[in-house]
């Protein structure tokens, strides 16, 4: 093992550089020739490394790339990554080009550094030190890169329908080592068992045929206030969701998983001071606040559109039309189907039929894998190989993802967030995204460490 850690080290200019190339196309939603390049660049990387390498397209047109590199022994691991980033937003708050990536203070600034091109590109480097010095991999290698994780996975959601090949290429692994992990303020590497379930949900009211002069305020409605009143109803001061039967379905923690949120090490001062805040919400603190964080659904609100806009002058109207955008983070055993029907039927049973629904996918649901998995065991030992600090175990990562649709082809199919590049303030979909150099550089070292682990356990 010293070996490869050592190459890695020896490399490391040479796989920032590598890494700062591929994060200067621009792979949004819509950019079709930003995100060839990308495609391009990793597809080329990939035969370099000897995979067999397919790439499977939709109705959308965004190929998702699947590849695999079979080896003789050991088991078969997926690693899930996608490359296509979120739009860099007002550029202004950028103090630099998004998609010219610097190195600052030892920081990697960019867009898409940390999601998600930072976490695929260090993975394949890994690989590419493990066949540097050993000539092949320690186990069977799969990869399943989305183009789309950004807007919804929709290609990877046909392909689950419509392609045995992608079936396959999830139904022969034994493990998916899902899209990142982190580093926590503690130095110590995180694997999350499980990955939560967004739904996001556009609100739109209409209450006259247009917009008229602010003096007819006491008799035409006002599409704000019918919006502001509709949301309002949905959640109150204390935090409480009050859809009928929201928390029904919330599954309850074990033993082992309030053990692992007691001993996660949430720095919640060093939080509130980034934040210039002074408490949390409800004053929570302590255990109270993280069983909060990771247990617990959540609904927010996400944007606020109605009348003239902040840059326009002021103009004392009574708008006709006004929109909400909020997401419900869901835990296990809540569904996104379930969860848009409540909604729905709590705003008629309110008196808000008026106010219309939409969303553009309600099939998800939250995954979990448990604690107890023998994978962790090979975590924790890889990661001794690497840093100083033991791994730290989550019951799930805080962000959502298409998790789902790769259960849905296996019901115990284990997804483990791990072996990856960022930290809690590498600032994902920000004007400072961000990670350390250190971090990307061990992220590399961790994947090496993991695949020779694993081949080993195996036995």
């Amino acid at each position: 093992m010293q070996p490869i850690l050592e190459y890695i080290d020896h490399s490391s200019e040479k796989y920032i550089e590598e890494l700062s190339k591929l994060c200067a196309n621009r792979s949004i939603k819509g950019d079709k020739g930003g995100l060839r390049k990308t495609k391009e660049q990793i597809v080329e990387k990939l035969i370099c490394l000897g995979f067999e390498v397919n790439e499977e397209l939709g109705p959308t047109g965004v190929p998702v790339i699947m590849a695999k590199r079979q080896e003789e022994h050991g088991p078969n691991i997926l690693f899930y990554n996608h490359y296509d980033v979120v739009p860099e937003g007002d550029r202004d708050g950028w103090f630099h080009d998004p998609y010219d990536p610097i190195i600052k203070d030892g920081y990697i600034f960019g867009r898409g550094v940390s999601d998600n091109k930072g976490g695929l590109m260090a993975r394949l480097q890994a690989m590419e030190a493990i066949i540097e010095k050993e000539g092949k991999l320690p186990c069977t290698v799969s990869l399943l890169y989305d183009g789309e994780e950004e807007s919804g996975s929709n290609t990877i959601k046909y392909l689950i329908q419509n392609s045995s090949k992608s079936l396959s290429i999830i139904k022969d692994a034994d493990l998916c080592i899902w899209e990142n992990g982190r580093i926590l303020p503690d130095e110590s590497p995180e694997a999350a068992f499980g990955v939560r379930c967004m739904l996001a949900l556009e609100l739109t009211v209409e209450t006259s045929n247009g917009e008229e002069h602010g003096r007819m305020g006491a008799e035409l409605p006002n599409a704000a206030w019918r919006l502001i009143w509709a949301l309002a109803s949905l959640k109150d001061e204390e935090e409480k969701i009050l859809l009928d039967g929201f928390y029904d379905d919330v599954l309850d923690p074990t033993e082992e998983d309030l053990k692992v949120i007691s001993s996660y090490p949430y720095d919640e001062e060093d939080v509130l001071r980034k934040k210039e805040i002074d408490s949390f919400v409800l004053g929570l603190t302590g255990e109270e606040l993280k069983e909060k964080i990771f247990l617990q659904p959540s609904m927010t609100v996400s944007g606020l559109e109605s009348g003239q806009s902040q840059e326009q002058e002021y103009r004392n109207i009574v708008p006709s039309t006004a929109m909400a955008r909020i997401s419900v983070i869901l835990v296990p055993n809540q569904t996104a189907e379930d969860i848009l029907k409540k909604i729905k039927d709590h705003l008629q049973k309110k008196g808000f039929g008026d106010v219309k629904v939409s969303c553009e996918s309600s099939d998800g649901f939250p995954v979990r894998t448990t604690l107890a998995s023998p994978w962790r065991c090979i975590l924790e030992r890889a990661a001794e190989k690497v840093y100083e600090r033991p791994l730290t175990p989550s019951i799930t990562q805080l962000g959502s993802g298409p998790a789902y649709m790769i259960r849905s082809v296996s019901s115990d199919f284990p997804i483990i967030c791990a072996c990856g590049v960022s930290s809690l303030t590498s600032g994902n979909h920000s004007t400072r995204e961000n990670i350390r150099v250190k971090d990307y550089i061990n992220g590399i070292k961790y994947t090496a460490a993991f695949l020779e682990e694993a081949s080993v356990s195996w036995i």
